[in-house]
């Protein structure tokens, strides 16, 4: 049975956001969370708060994307600061093993989201297998800078994507190699 897609909804308001996942926060939506975070970004938002409260987990594409955008910068000046709410312990944990944690806040327990909008529904976007596999090396190779931990973690997931690639091949559904979860189709900005 193919996963559901995790339900990615965002509300915001001049230089703060707030994006809700519902669902496991996987590579079969980082695509369109990035590309939803850098478009909010340029339009002048510089906060993100991430309300976890539905959300599982957050895997190895996920947590390597949340990376990069936490070390992207703009004008010398950090793209968005990220502000994690009710994350569940297993998240906070994963980020912190993978080196992640310290680019982000988490927001003490009974900290309010700083926005009450309406949300709206972060639709799904289409890639090809080249985009798919270059995205997820791209979210590893954020990881491998962190740490050397991480550098060895996802050595041979980097090996594997990049010979992939280097074949003019990428990833399909189901073939997150070196995950250990099956998975769908990522979405495009």
């Amino acid at each position: 049975m193919e996963p559901s897609l995790p339900g990615i909804h965002l509300a915001c308001a001049g230089r703060v956001a707030v994006i809700r996942i519902n669902g496991r926060a996987a590579v079969e939506r980082a695509r369109d969370f990035d590309a939803a975070v850098r478009q909010m970004a340029a339009q002048g938002v510089r906060e993100v708060h991430l309300a976890l409260a539905g959300c599982p987990l957050l895997d190895s594409t996920f947590s390597g994307t949340l990376a990069g955008l936490a070390e992207a910068s703009h004008d010398g000046k950090p793209l968005v600061q990220f502000v994690l709410h009710d994350a569940r312990a297993r998240i906070v944990d994963g980020l912190a093993n993978l080196e992640v944690l310290p680019l982000l806040r988490v927001a003490p327990e009974g900290e309010p989201l700083p926005l009450d909008a309406p949300m709206h529904a972060l639709p799904s976007g289409v890639a090809s297998r080249e985009d798919i596999g270059r995205f997820c090396l791209d979210a590893h190779e954020n990881l491998g800078r962190l740490s050397q931990a991480n550098e060895s973690r996802f050595a041979d997931l980097r090996r594997m994507l990049g010979e992939e690639l280097a074949r003019g091949g990428g990833l399909g559904p189901g073939q997150a190699k070196g995950t250990g979860e099956p998975t769908a189709t990522p979405a495009a900005p």
